[in-house]
């Protein structure tokens, strides 16, 4: 693919996390200067102010182009969500009926990661005969991992179960073989038997024609947390990643913008949303102090990289451990108080 192609990006978001997606997009401009870029975003409501506020913020960058599609909700309506995650996550299974035929092949990006490197290697993967490309998912959790779960879904035991927040989508073969009815029909009949939504459909329909990345490129900021004993192959696995990520993914409950929440790598994400029409914007605090400690918090972040709620989560184990505070102690409590993600 020439250099001079535009490299076509999806995002798929409700209107409520378009902060998020701005911080993600403006993070990948930032590392793609002199690239054309077609920005694809498919929601499934409508929200003027906010799509305003987005569009002004790509405004910043000329040549940048900007498509938001609105889809049927009804398609995906009777799909497993809970609480922590909304139905806009179906959207990327369905994305090849949605966008236009001249779009061929996308990256993928889910909205709460911040890119690090130029996307080229992304756009020109070597997909050979496969549908997707995507990163193994670290730190492999057990819920991922076990026999149970991936016997329930027909994942093959063997296979490396990957991560859905960056994919590289062969667009054209997903038309050609009616992969978004295939997923449609899948995820209607697991329902609930699917803990991990969209990620747990991916896995069980494409397993076997699914071509893996390079953890450097979905690097999930909880390995920085993640010590050699913990998961030893798990960090060996993702050393080189952590050292120089392509792409940093905020997975989890615990996101950079919200109040007190440890989050490795939170910097990146409030460097970026300075430069968003949602710049000085925070969390809906109780009090002034917390909104002053959050603005902190913040600063530190950006400027130092450095989360204060680490360094007391440290302290506060090495007070257990010489005896100092008791496990459990009002001394210890409220360190990670941070609501979950949508």
């Amino acid at each position: 693919m020439a250099d001079t192609e535009p490299i076509d990006v999806l995002f798929c978001a409700n209107p409520g996390y378009y902060q998020h997606l701005a911080v993600a997009a403006v993070s990948l401009v930032e590392h793609n200067r002199g690239r054309p870029l077609r920005l694809h975003v498919i929601t499934c409501d409508e929200d003027p102010v906010r799509r305003d506020m987005l569009e002004r913020t790509l405004a910043a960058w000329p040549g940048i182009g900007l498509h938001v599609y609105l889809a049927d909700g009804s398609v995906i309506g009777d799909f497993f969500v809970d609480g922590f995650i909304s139905k806009e996550c179906y959207l990327r299974l369905i994305a090849s009926e949605i966008l236009p035929q001249h779009v061929r092949r996308v990256v993928y990006l889910d909205c709460d990661l911040v890119v690090m490197d130029d996307i080229s290697p992304l756009w020109t993967a070597d997909l050979g005969a496969n549908l997707l490309a995507a990163a193994p998912d670290y730190p492999r959790l057990p819920e991922f991992m076990s026999d149970e779960h991936r016997d329930g879904l027909g994942i093959p035991r063997d296979a490396v179960y990957v991560n859905s927040g960056v994919l590289v989508i062969d667009i054209d073969r997903w038309r050609a073989e009616g992969m978004a009815w295939t997923f449609i029909d899948f995820v209607r009949r697991m329902g609930s038997k699917l803990p991990f939504f969209d990620q747990d459909a991916i896995n069980a329909v494409l397993a076997g024609r699914i071509t893996l990345l390079d953890p450097r490129w979905n690097l999930q900021s909880r390995m920085y947390y993640t010590g050699r004993k913990a998961l030893p192959d798990d960090y060996a696995a993702t050393r080189e990643a952590r050292r120089d990520p392509g792409i940093i993914h905020f997975t989890g409950s615990e996101k950079p913008w919200l109040f007190r929440s440890r989050t490795a790598k939170k910097g990146v994400y409030f460097k970026h949303l300075e430069k968003t029409a949602w710049r000085g914007q925070g969390p809906a605090c109780r009090t002034s102090v917390q909104a002053l400690e959050h603005h902190a918090g913040a600063v530190l972040a950006r400027h130092f990289d450095l989360d204060y709620l680490q360094l007391l989560f440290k302290a506060r184990r090495i007070l257990e451990r010489s005896g100092a505070v008791v496990t459990g102690s009002p001394a210890g409590a409220g360190l990670r108080t941070g609501a979950k993600g949508n």
